[in-house]
């Protein structure tokens, strides 16, 4: 499964790292990926922590093909001139693609899974939906050309409607229907929207939460009884 964030900082490694400890607790073999990442390396470097939160002994380094010291989107570290230059954004046409970037990552996963066999590959996004990706692409391919099942990751409070909708409803109008959504609470502050965030989201998109992970959490209970089932299901 692939985790789409609504934006930068809303929570998918976070998220990501308590799924494959939950995983981990429900017997299932979790996989962690990610295509490209940006920003310092470390312990507090997404490859890193999801490497660490995982039970199959991975390092950061197989489980994240490209990486780019520079804190700004893949793509535009890599050519800012294939964004700015360029043709206009045509997605459909990116999602296309078999070699290249998408190609070259794709088939790293397909030998990390042929070494793990793990019951699951959790995919983790660069951002939101719409980020500059390697090889003059955008997030939505990726999604497509690793064959991952969308899932939503939004952030829980003021706003967060605003930002999942937009982002379930570019991914269906992709072909790209995502499974589900999580909100995540990134900050731990009072705030009144927080409350009706997943019912509004559920309503009017018809997708189900997976869960709404608390601050801090120290658990998994947040996590929904059927979240892997939706997740996972063919």
């Amino acid at each position: 499964m692939f985790l789409v964030g609504t934006d930068t900082d809303c929570g998918k490694t976070t998220l990501a790292c308590a799924l494959l400890r939950a995983g981990a607790d429900a017997g299932l073999r979790v996989l962690p990926f990610k295509p490209a990442a940006s920003g310092p390396s470390g312990p507090a470097g997404d490859p890193e922590r999801l490497a660490a939160a995982s039970d199959l002994g991975v390092t950061a380094s197989e489980i994240c093909p490209l990486r780019y010291a520079e804190p700004l989107a893949p793509g535009i570290v890599e050519d800012a001139g294939a964004f700015v230059g360029g043709s206009q954004l045509d997605v459909r046409r990116d999602m296309l693609q078999e070699t290249g970037s998408i190609g070259h990552v794709r088939k790293t996963m397909e030998s990390l899974e042929a070494t793990h066999r793990p019951d699951v590959t959790l995919i983790e996004g660069a951002g939101g939906l719409w980020v500059p990706m390697p090889g003059g692409t955008w997030l939505p391919a990726w999604v497509a050309g690793l064959g991952g099942a969308p899932v939503v990751v939004g952030r829980l409070g003021l706003g967060g409607v605003n930002h999942a909708l937009l982002t379930i409803f570019a991914l269906r109008a992709l072909g790209l229907p995502p499974r589900g959504f999580f909100l995540v609470d990134t900050h731990g502050m009072p705030d009144a929207a927080r409350t009706h965030n997943p019912a509004v989201i559920g309503a009017a998109s018809g997708l189900s939460c997976l869960g709404v992970m608390p601050h801090a959490a120290t658990s998994t209970s947040w996590l929904s009884a059927d979240a892997w089932t939706r997740m996972t299901a063919t």
